[in-house]
């Protein structure tokens, strides 16, 4: 997998060092509360109040665990990028040959994504936010790192890219197809036409399956 950026994780309190499972428990209620609020409010209506309020906990125990509201946005997108890399990960078991596989990345992607309509906004507004907010550019960075490396890790499974460009391939391959999904992502919410969903997601296998033939024949 391609490795991650080595930036420090977010910073949070309490320290690591007294967490208590109490402690952890509860700051995972404040993520989730904040995803909700999030998904129901957008990024602009979110208060660490309303946070609050749907994490069921009291605003002064939200501020002992974040410092600041962008301390926890930025968690927020930590954990959902987490939750996604696991998805990913067991998305495609079983599958057979490279054609395959792609096929079944795209389609077990769009699943999620179709299924979880408010987290992806959430998750867009989270990434832009970072790049807006100086300083933790470097998390939408590594989400799209970690993303690019577990495209790439499923798909160099097996034996059919050159051993000695496997790794530049999957990972070529791995950045194609999310760029794919990204648009996708995008132009089908707007467009809210499930119709075009599907002919974009079958026009996206066999993009990548061409640009596989192209990145196995060499420059």
């Amino acid at each position: 997998m391609t490795k991650n950026d080595d930036r420090p994780e977010i910073p949070a309190s309490p320290p690591v060092s007294v967490r208590t499972p109490k402690s952890i428990e509860t700051r995972a209620r404040i993520i989730e509360g904040a995803i909700r609020t999030l998904e129901e409010h957008g990024i602009g209506d979110v208060t660490t109040r309303r946070i609050a309020s749907a994490a069921g906990v009291q605003l002064a125990t939200l501020h002992y665990h974040f410092d600041s509201k962008e301390a926890l946005l930025l968690a927020v997108l930590e954990a959902l990028n987490a939750d996604m890399i696991e998805r990913a990960l067991r998305m495609v078991a079983g599958a057979g040959d490279l054609d395959t596989r792609i096929a079944e990345i795209v389609r077990a992607s769009w699943r999620h994504v179709s299924g979880t309509r408010g987290r992806q906004i959430a998750q867009i507004e989270l990434t832009l936010y970072a790049l807006r907010t100086k300083g933790s550019e470097w998390l939408a960075a590594r989400q799209y790192r970690s993303y690019i490396g577990v495209y790439a890790d499923l798909l160099a499974v097996g034996d059919e890219l050159p051993a000695d460009r496997r790794q530049e391939i999957a990972e070529a391959l791995g950045r194609f197809v999310l760029c794919g999904i990204d648009g996708l992502i995008l132009q089908v919410f707007s467009l809210q036409d499930e119709a075009e969903a599907e002919a974009g997601l079958e026009a996206l296998v066999d993009a990548s399956r061409d640009y596989l033939r192209r990145l196995k024949a060499g420059p």
